[in-house]
């Protein structure tokens, strides 16, 4: 392995830790799919949650072990961009801020796994965990959302013309949307807007999968310090 590529073990992460993030996301009780209930909607969320205990549990331990591989494999990809450049300042800083979002969805799982034991008959007595839920998945969203901002705006200046510069740039651009969709979603507040912020997980998953592949064959920033391939 070359000082400046990233450890297959680390591009696995990379692949499978947002997959099973987003999976397991997806089936959380009170989501976008299982026992959806509108964002915002305290009590519908806790009372999804509490009615489908295993299902809460489960999907609150593989989200996090999902997060954890994905932080592990940008760990990687972190070490990989050592140039003092500015694309690769920016690369770091996205690393960065989706580092610190995905350690706050972290902690919302935890919080989940309160919410499932909620009892039936006091849901009133969960909302407080919920806006505390709430509130760290805000920021967490934002984060990340800054964090695929700046760091593909740092990859469509270090890929060449082509494809891949393209497709940050689409990144980029969609992480621009789910920031202006989850303020106007939070502000008014407007459930759709919110609904629109989640949907833009889907293609930052297939980007970070595209790109985790790319380092698993070693094709990378393998080159970086010449012409990236």
């Amino acid at each position: 392995m070359g000082k400046n590529s990233v450890h297959r073990l680390e591009s696995l992460g990379i692949i499978v830790g947002p997959i099973m993030a987003l999976v397991f996301f997806l089936i959380e009780p009170g989501g976008l799919i299982f026992n959806s209930a509108e964002s915002g909607d305290a009590v519908g969320v806790i009372e999804a949650m509490a009615s489908n205990q295993t299902i809460t549990h489960i999907s609150a331990l593989f989200v996090p072990l999902g997060l954890i591989l994905m932080v592990y494999g940008l760990a990687g990809i972190n070490r990989a961009i050592q140039e003092e450049s500015m694309a690769a300042a920016w690369t770091r800083l996205g690393i960065l801020c989706i580092t610190v979002g995905a350690t706050g969805w972290i902690l919302t799982a935890g919080l989940s796994h309160v919410l499932a034991e909620t009892d039936p008959d006091a849901i009133q007595s969960a909302v407080p965990v919920y806006k505390t839920d709430s509130g760290i998945a805000i920021i967490s969203t934002m984060a990340v959302a800054t964090g695929f901002l700046t760091f593909n705006l740092g990859l469509s200046v270090i890929y060449p013309p082509g494809r891949r510069r393209i497709g940050a740039l689409v990144i980029a651009a969609v992480s621009v949307v789910c920031l202006v969709a989850l303020i106007i979603g939070h502000t008014f507040p407007n459930p759709d807007m919110i609904t629109v912020s989640r949907i833009c997980y889907i293609p930052w998953v297939m980007w970070t999968t595209f790109i985790g592949i790319r380092f698993y064959k070693g094709i990378g920033f393998t080159d970086y310090y010449g012409a990236v391939t």
